[in-house]
This record gives structure tokens, C-alpha cells and sequence, in this order.
């Protein structure tokens, strides 16, 4: 992320104090909202308060794994993005983070400039998810106003041709609503 994107907010999670402070502190000078927590439980407790763009989070930390975490923030829905960090990687736990919705798993140690990479990869995909969020909701919104004014046409072609741009346009809506899931 750069300077002027300072909504981007990112939560660290990690049992590691030292690592947690580090990114922290480095992500806020990269010019993000940077957050910590401790643990699972105590990350859900934040997200639940204000939601975050990004997640990162360590995968094995007492009382809830990283991907039990990524499985309780997606169950509330939005449009996160995690990374799973570990000092204990393994080609399963790899594969069950991307099942769970992991953006990408870092092994530990890594350098900053590749998490950075991946920081500024997923904050492309939330840019376009909200992108999209957005464009959903104008098309609704357009949905619905040419629904109203569908009501006071009585002239029969007219209303054919609406129904069949009604159509096409509720085509686009889900297809677009399928495009975010």
C-alpha cells in the first residue's frame, strides 16, 4: 500500500510479540492502519468492533489456529483478506489456509519486502472486490429506479422492451454478485 491509502487497515495476529510490534510498526510507516492481537480470540473480538481489509495471521497459536480464525472472519462475511504466517509450514496446512480463504501463507522467517509483495497483491484484490461492491449496488439502485417508472408505462411494446432490459440487467447483477463470491 502507499502513503496516500491510509484506510487500508491491516490486523496482525500472532502469539509472537516481537514479530507482531515489528510489522506493526513497519506496515504504519508503509502508511496503513495497523493493528495486533495476541490471539485468536482476542483478533475476533477486534475485527468484530471494526472490521479490517487485511488480516495476517500466525497458523498455530493457543486456543484458535490462524485457520480456524480466517473460518470465523469469513463467516461474518465482507470482503477480508488473509495471510497465514508459520513457523511450522507443511504442504497440508498450506492447502487447508487456501481452502479456508487465505489470500497466501508465508513461512517464517520471511523477508519484509515479500510480504509486502503479498500485502500489495491482496490490497488489489480488496481494491476491486469494494470496486465491484460498489458497481453492485449502482446497478441495484439503477434496478430499481427503472422498475418504479416500468409501473407507469401502459403502452405494451414499451413494456416489453423494458422487461427485456430488466432482464438483462438482473442477468448482470448476478453474474457480478457471482464474480464476488
Amino acid at each position: 500500500m502507499n502513503k496516500k491509502d491510509e484506510t487500508f487497515r491491516i490486523l496482525i495476529v500472532d502469539d509472537n510479540r516481537e514479530i507482531r510490534t515489528i510489522l506493526e510498526e513497519y506496515l504504519r510507516e508503509e502508511g496503513c492502519v495497523a493493528e495486533g492481537a495476541g490471539d485468536g480470540k482476542e483478533a475476533l473480538a477486534k475485527y468484530r468492533k471494526a472490521p479490517y481489509d487485511l488480516v495476517i495471521t500466525d497458523l498455530n497459536m493457543p486456543g484458535m489456529t490462524g485457520i480456524e480464525l480466517i473460518r470465523e472472519i469469513a463467516a461474518l462475511g465482507g470482503m477480508t483478506e488473509f495471510i497465514i504466517i508459520t513457523g511450522y509450514a507443511s504442504l497440508d496446512s498450506a492447502i487447508e489456509a487456501v481452502k479456508a480463504g487465505a489470500f497466501d501463507y508465508l513461512v517464517k522467517p520471511f523477508r519484509i519486502e515479500e510480504l509486502m509483495v503479498v500485502i500489495r497483491n491482496a490490497g488489489d484484490k480488496i481494491m476491486l472486490k469494494k470496486a465491484n461492491g460498489q458497481l453492485f449496488d449502482k446497478l441495484k439502485n439503477f434496478y430499481v429506479e427503472i422498475s418504479k417508472y416500468r409501473q407507469w408505462l401502459n403502452d405494451e411494446q414499451v413494456s416489453r422492451l423494458v422487461d427485456k432490459k430488466l432482464e438483462d440487467i438482473a442477468a448482470a447483477a448476478r453474474s457480478l454478485e457471482s464474480a464476488e463470491g
